[in-house]
């Protein structure tokens, strides 16, 4: 077993490599950084599978919001793109872990601010086998 839980070597993995990207990145609980683009990375949930009877697999959805300023859609667009490309490529040592299906893109226009911002929202889940039972 190993000392740090999946879900957060996942989240850990996915904000190191989106901001390698040069795009800052923030959770729910944190002020959103000035300076656009930047990404909000969070775990949605987790809950076992029941898929196997030697195995604890766990299911764990995550949500990654791009935000950029009004006028920046192509660029969104882009950096969501090359996000959904990354999301495809987490792998965590000392756990077998797959992507279940492909990473699902939404867009929208986000005026809950002072400001006219372009959102694109990417749903990802990744199913890990934590524990087994031999």
């Amino acid at each position: 077993m190993n000392d740090e839980p999946s879900f957060v070597k996942i989240y850990e993995w996915l904000v190191e490599n989106i901001e390698k990207m040069g795009i800052p990145t923030f959770s729910a609980s944190q002020d959103v950084p000035k300076k656009m683009p930047v990404c909000r990375v969070q775990l949605l949930n987790g809950s076992s599978t029941d898929q196997f009877k030697n195995a604890t697999e766990y299911s764990y959805p995550f949500q990654i919001d791009v935000v950029d300023a009004q006028d920046k859609l192509v660029r969104s667009l882009t950096n969501a793109y090359k996000i959904m490309q990354l999301c495809q490529q987490v792998s965590i040592d000392g756990y077998s872990m797959g992507l279940v299906g492909k990473p699902q893109l939404s867009s929208m226009v986000d005026s809950s601010t002072n400001k006219i911002l372009n959102r694109q929202i990417i749903r990802v889940t990744y199913n890990v086998i934590e524990d087994t039972v031999l």
